[in-house]
């Protein structure tokens, strides 16, 4: 099964990123979380100890059933946005992805065996986030990591906001990162 993690607007770039890889994937076998529409709480209110609601528990149940992770959203500040940090806090939970009480962690993690696909959109170029050390991508990877997850492609659309993009010239990328990541798959 293949998971797809929206965590974008419901418009946009990265919308029309989103939209053109569920309308490529030809796979029945797929499960999308579109954050915006999830209501995930932003907070854990307990931490670890928080209670699993039956909402939870099913969307532990899913991931757990996914051969492959595929996120999509764009960054704000060099970072993911807040939408997706829940998402990250509720997905890779303790005795779902990773156990330090069974040292089932990073190489031996319990997700050893999927792939991750990180797609990301931003507005100035990817240069810029290198400098920052690209942390909207590693806010993702740690935790794909910790969970055993290391075989991770990422791709990304930038300088979205320079003027001399055009509808036709966005168009064009993003048929580029699909075809990529359809390739991925």
């Amino acid at each position: 099964m293949i998971s797809i993690i929206y965590g974008g607007n419901q418009t946009g770039v990265c919308f029309d990123l989103y939209q053109s890889i569920l309308a490529s994937i030809d796979n029945d076998d797929i499960h999308v979380f579109n954050l915006q529409q999830a209501h995930l709480p932003l907070i854990l209110q307990n931490g670890y100890h928080t209670e699993l609601t039956n909402q939870h528990k099913n969307m532990l149940t899913i991931l757990n059933q996914s051969d492959t992770l595929l996120f999509i959203y764009p960054l704000y500040w060099f970072n993911v946005p807040p939408i997706l940090k829940s998402f990250i806090d509720h997905a890779f939970w303790p005795e779902h992805s990773f156990s330090f009480k069974h040292k089932l962690y990073f190489k031996k993690g319990m997700w050893k065996n999927k792939k991750a696909i990180i797609l990301y959109t931003q507005g100035g170029p990817e240069i810029l986030h290198r400098f920052k050390r690209r942390m909207g991508y590693h806010v993702l990877k740690y935790p794909l990591n910790l969970s055993g997850i290391y075989k991770i492609t990422t791709l990304h659309i930038d300088n979205l906001n320079r003027s001399s993009n055009t509808e036709k010239n966005i168009a064009t990328k993003i048929k580029q990162v699909t075809m990529k990541t359809i390739k991925n798959l």
